[in-house]
């Protein structure tokens, strides 16, 4: 109890101390030239561009639009991919039908479909959030996919023996409850990939902290793009921790 207790505070000194290297290694960056002239943002200055970009109405407003695709897309990309990995993985004939066809699409990055993103929807949230459910499909199609065949097979024996056959009952008595875990660790690591993709399908136009961040980048405001970053990170942080409250509430039947 008390090693526990006093490895706390360490780890929390110990993560401050890294995260002040981390700043001092920066400002020396651009104080000593040790990149192009011009082009290091001074991580003291931050604050002030935060405080700038707040006043001027341009960062509250580039996260409320970025939440919007961000939501559709990562909603859409993980109930199709929970859904399509769960029929592949428990039915046999499925899974050789539409073999080929994924591991053809699969390896085709989410933002080469931008430019049929921008062909069907034009610029627009319904574009980005098409682009960001690509990326997040496919995390959660293999994530379920893989849950679902790990399954122990004496699971569906013992419930066909207590009476619970049938294609729907055993995927809601035993599949789901069972593959959660593993169901859960991919809608999770879903969120994240949904901001790495949404970003870089902001870059071509839709608005939110992507398109804010090209825009502060072409004019040499690079702390302001520094402050879309943090943002960026905080908004993570925080669904991450919602989600992760729920998880463990979900999963509260794991022995701890």
């Amino acid at each position: 109890m008390s090693t526990a207790l006093s490895s706390g505070p360490r780890r929390a000194l110990a993560g401050a101390a890294g995260l002040v290297a981390f700043v001092l290694l920066w400002k020396a960056a651009g104080t000593f030239g040790w990149v192009n002239p011009g082009t290091m943002p001074d991580p003291f200055a931050v604050p002030a561009a935060a405080w700038d970009e707040i006043a001027s109405g341009r960062l509250l407003p580039a996260v409320g639009s970025s939440m919007v695709h961000y939501v559709w897309g990562l909603a859409l990309g993980s109930v199709l991919g929970v859904a399509v990995g769960l029929a592949a993985a428990t039915m046999p004939r499925l899974d050789a039908a539409h073999a080929w066809l994924a591991r053809i699409l699969r390896p085709i990055p989410p933002l080469a479909w931008v430019v049929f993103a921008i062909a069907w929807f034009k610029v627009s949230h319904a574009g980005a959030a098409f682009v960001i459910s690509i990326g997040v499909f496919w995390v959660n199609y293999f994530a379920t996919y893989a849950a679902v065949r790990n399954v122990d097979p004496r699971f569906y024996e013992l419930a066909r023996a207590f009476g619970h056959g049938g294609y729907f009952k055993l995927n809601r008595s035993v599949t789901l409850p069972a593959a959660s875990p593993g169901i859960l660790s991919g809608l999770r690591t879903g969120v994240g990939q949904a901001w790495m993709t949404l970003i870089a399908a902001e870059l071509l136009g839709v608005p939110g902290m992507g398109q804010e961040m090209n825009a502060a980048a072409g004019v040499g405001a690079y702390e302001a793009v520094v402050v879309y970053m943090l943002a960026i990170s905080l908004v993570y942080t925080l669904s991450d921790a919602v989600f992760s409250f729920f998880e463990e509430r979900i999963l509260s039947w794991r022995p701890s």
